[in-house]
């Protein structure tokens, strides 16, 4: 991917994790289950060494928890206006969003030496765990407001 589109998805990300948007509790898992796919699929030749499975390991632990501080840094609201459940991300949780991706662009670069590789594969299971542990915690929140609505 060219510099030119990592800036716009940097931009993109910004802008839609500001704005304050309606929570669909139907729709949270879309996102998550589409990425899994996609990842899945491009990564074709995952390495299943000793090495490189403890990687993927530490890399989905490191992911949930910071998909789960996200989460936690998430504002989830009734808005007074319309009475309905929204979401606004935090500017913590894009900076962290924009580290991960950034080292992630990086280890392409790096090389395509083996330990490389399996950490440029990690880093791809650390964004997917912290999109699914953020919408658990999101969607943990929104059911806690929805009772008490």
């Amino acid at each position: 991917m060219s510099m030119t589109n990592y800036v716009i998805v940097v931009i993109l990300v910004v802008i839609l994790n500001l704005r304050e948007k309606e929570i669909r509790p139907s729709r949270l898992w879309i996102t998550p289950v589409l990425f899994a796919y996609l990842m899945l699929s491009s990564v074709t030749t995952i390495d299943l060494t000793p090495g490189s499975l403890l990687i993927y390991l530490i890399c989905i632990v490191l992911g949930l928890a910071l998909g789960a501080w996200r989460g936690k840094l998430q504002k989830v609201r009734v808005n007074p206006d319309t009475g309905k459940i929204t979401s606004q991300g935090s500017i913590a949780g894009i900076v962290i969003f924009l580290a991960v991706m950034l080292i992630r662009h990086l280890t392409e670069y790096w090389g395509a030496h083996h330990a490389v590789l399996s950490i440029s594969t990690g880093l791809l299971f650390v964004s997917l765990a912290n999109v699914f542990a953020r919408r658990y915690f999101v969607y943990l929140k929104y059911k806690q407001l929805a009772a008490y609505k």
